[in-house]
């Protein structure tokens, strides 16, 4: 049983891909070509990693769970995104929440079902969290993406 149906999970999956169009641009502005958005270059990382990726993996992992609670992670993940596009400080917070709460939906799925590859969906939800943790505390980007990789 599924918490929210497919129309209700529609607009997260919808900020997700609207930040993975975020991030193209932005990367695309990293290698000097002229799009909208050029002034995010330096934010490409994050719009992937934590909007793009963060929204789709841990709705992914809501819909698996089947609980309400854990759709608060792509929820923030997808707002977060939303607040970083207006380059709000904001958005490392919610970054962090959205990581806390994919850390302890893929708890849950680990202790369901102990197995390596749920210990590897478990590492990734860490190490994702401790990448914006380091984020939220205002380390620099370089510090971060080994986190986040």
């Amino acid at each position: 049983m599924n918490a929210l149906s497919p129309w209700a999970r529609r607009p997260m999956l919808v900020l997700g891909f609207a930040a993975l169009g975020a991030g193209i641009l932005a990367g695309l502005a990293r290698l000097g070509w002229p799009v909208p958005l050029a002034g995010l270059a330096s934010l490409h990382g994050p719009l992937m990693a934590s909007g793009f990726f963060g929204t789709v993996i841990s709705l992914e992992r809501a819909v698996a769970l089947g609980s309400l609670w854990a759709y608060g992670a792509p929820v923030a993940a997808a707002f977060g995104a939303v607040l970083l596009l207006f380059q709000s400080p904001a958005a490392s917070l919610l970054f962090t929440f959205s990581s806390l709460l994919l850390l302890a939906a893929t708890a849950v799925v680990y202790a369901r079902q102990r197995a390596l590859f749920t210990a590897t969906l478990l590492a990734g939800a860490a190490a994702w969290a401790v990448g914006n943790g380091l984020w939220l505390a205002g380390q620099p980007f370089p510090a971060i993406v080994p986190w986040w990789a």
